[in-house]
């Protein structure tokens, strides 16, 4: 029921208290990085566009760190939330949490980035190697693969041999350009 100009203010079921609700368990300055809202879970899509590649990785890896930080999991990728030893009574909570952001990365990325990555263990072992593949160009690889496309003839193969191999190196050609 909605509260009235005028109606009883004696009644607590009509008034609205303008002071903050204080929660003892809730510490706003020092947020609990482990929590999960019930939200949250392993099918959340972070960001619009998955990763492709070197082609997106630096737009994609930055909209990453914005919506990490905004859920207060940043520090599961950047190395800040350690991993605690198995004995330690937060070593389920941090597994929990270091599980949901793998499942939120793998999901945001196109299946032939994922498959190279998809049996890393922690977050951050994850980020590094999506790091250290896309972060940089591939330039003498491409160029390579450009002269090789460029110098290919039939000769001596089968027409079936020909396109094979010139299939194999346009495909590869078209992931690194992709990545």
């Amino acid at each position: 029921m909605a509260s009235v100009e005028g109606s009883d203010h004696s009644n607590p079921t009509h008034t609205q208290s303008t002071r903050p609700i204080s929660n003892s368990n809730a510490q706003t300055n020092s947020p609990n990085p482990f929590l999960l809202s019930a939200s949250e879970n392993l099918g959340n899509i972070l960001v619009t566009q998955p990763l492709l590649g070197m082609k997106n990785y630096q737009s994609w890896s930055r909209a990453m760190v914005l919506a990490l930080t905004a859920k207060k999991k940043i520090g599961f990728v950047n190395g800040k939330i350690e991993k605690p030893t198995v004995d330690s009574p937060l070593y389920e909570d941090w597994e929990s949490c270091n599980t949901m952001v793998l499942s939120w990365l793998i999901n945001l990325m196109h299946f032939d980035v994922s498959s190279g990555i998809i049996y890393c263990k922690t977050a951050r072992e994850m980020w590094l190697e999506l790091q250290r593949v896309f972060s940089q160009g591939n330039g003498p690889k491409i160029y390579n693969l450009q002269q090789e496309i460029s110098q290919i003839t039939q000769s001596q193969l089968s027409m079936t041999e020909y396109y094979s191999k010139f299939k194999k190196l346009w495909i590869n050609y078209f992931i690194m350009n992709l990545c």
